[in-house]
């Protein structure tokens, strides 16, 4: 069973950020990633701590416990850096029996019976439900939009699912539990 689940979208290239979530969050079963990896795009600045390369490394050790989406600034030498085939705009998964979506826009996407919706490139955090689906969007750790020092979204299965919104300092932003 899987059990500590990190959350991140819109990391752009920053390994510092990614170190820091690593550091702060310790052993993991699975990283869901919305989105936005190595590029910071045109209408971003770039980076504290960018180095797209260092970054595709990191992300090729979590291959086999690694699910994710493509995102607006993604292209195909991405995917190359990361040795993984392009990845999908949506995708729908199953995590110990709950259902899945993941995606990356502004716009909101069909979510069928998925339970958990995970999204990201607004850069600004939230975690809400509605209708018995938790909504997740983990921010940018690298270039935030919220007034934070950068976000990454945690979540932890047991009797109990817990979402987790933090911080880079490990400060909790936000929590929700679901069954």
């Amino acid at each position: 069973m899987v059990r500590k689940v990190l959350v991140i979208s819109d990391t752009h290239g920053s390994i510092e950020s990614f170190e820091k979530i690593i550091k702060l969050v310790g052993e993991i079963d699975l990283i869901i990633h919305a989105g936005d990896y190595l590029y910071h795009g045109p209408r971003n600045r770039i980076p504290k701590g960018y180095n797209p390369g260092r970054l595709a490394e990191r992300f090729k050790e979590f291959k086999d416990r690694f699910i994710g989406v493509k995102g607006n600034c993604d292209a195909e030498v991405d995917f190359m850096l990361m040795e993984t085939s392009e990845l999908p705009a949506v995708k729908f998964t199953s995590l110990n029996s709950k259902k899945i979506l993941v995606f990356h826009g502004h716009k909101l996407v069909e979510s069928g019976n998925a339970e958990i919706i995970i999204g990201g490139h607004t850069h600004i955090h939230k975690l809400s439900h509605y209708d018995r689906k938790i909504i997740m969007n983990p921010g940018s750790p690298s270039l935030p939009k919220d007034g934070t020092a950068g976000t990454f979204g945690f979540i932890e299965f047991g009797n109990i699912i817990t979402f987790s919104i933090f911080d880079l300092n490990g400060m909790l932003i936000e929590k929700e539990e679901f069954k």
